[in-house]
């Protein structure tokens, strides 16, 4: 793991839909958008991170560079503490997305067995997973990642992968500004936590995910 993103989350009674103005039931993915979804992960949700600074520094920082559709999306890691406070602190603020990979856009390609990766995602601890499971409109998505297989937040923790993901394979982190998605009926990306205006100059101002792949290919 290169790098450690530092997350804050804010919890409100009522407020699971807030993010984007979203009043899309749980089970209603939009016919090929990833507007509602994205909203809805990112409810009650702030994440405190250094925004990747250009394309090259994405591809120095990060250990697997992917585009591909976001198929499923299950329960995240747990962590357990010593204390059980902490524990159940830390418990439901992660899923996972099960992502099929069409393209390695950078990163060693034997990272990606089956054409699959399992990427941890941060979420509000108020946010069901079963929710976004049912609102998962399977859009295509480039993301940025960081191998945490052996990754523990604290000496005295013990992270657990959910049963689903096999034990041999990597686990991934995606970066805050790491994770852009857009469905068939969108005409921009989206992210859960950040947006496309914060991009640095380097960037060169993508507004999807062909601009995104472009950006991170023209930089190796």
């Amino acid at each position: 793991m290169r790098r450690t993103t530092i997350v804050t989350v804010i919890a409100a009674a009522g407020l699971l839909l807030s993010a984007c103005g979203t009043t899309q039931p749980a089970d209603a993915p939009q016919g090929g958008s990833a507007e509602a979804f994205a909203a809805r992960l990112g409810a009650d949700y702030h994440a405190d991170y250094d925004p990747l600074a250009s394309p090259r520094q994405a591809l120095d920082l990060s250990d697997l560079i992917v585009r591909g559709t976001v198929e499923e999306v299950f329960d995240g890691i747990s962590t357990t503490y010593p204390d059980k406070m902490s524990t159940e602190r830390a418990q439901g603020s992660h899923v996972t997305f099960r992502v099929s990979v069409s393209e390695v856009l950078d990163g060693p390609a034997d990272a990606v067995k089956d054409r699959t990766v399992y990427v941890q995602v941060s979420k509000s601890r108020t946010t069901s997973t079963g929710d976004l499971a049912k609102a998962n409109p399977k859009a295509q998505a480039v993301l940025i990642l960081d191998d945490i297989s052996d990754w523990k937040p604290a000496p005295n923790a013990t992270v657990t992968r959910p049963d689903r993901i096999p034990g041999n394979v990597p686990l991934y982190f995606a970066f805050t500004d790491g994770l852009w998605m857009q469905g068939a009926n969108d005409n921009a990306m989206v992210n859960s936590a950040a947006h496309r205006e914060d991009f640095a100059p380097a960037w060169g101002k993508p507004n999807t995910l062909d601009d995104l792949a472009t950006a991170i290919k023209k930089a190796k």
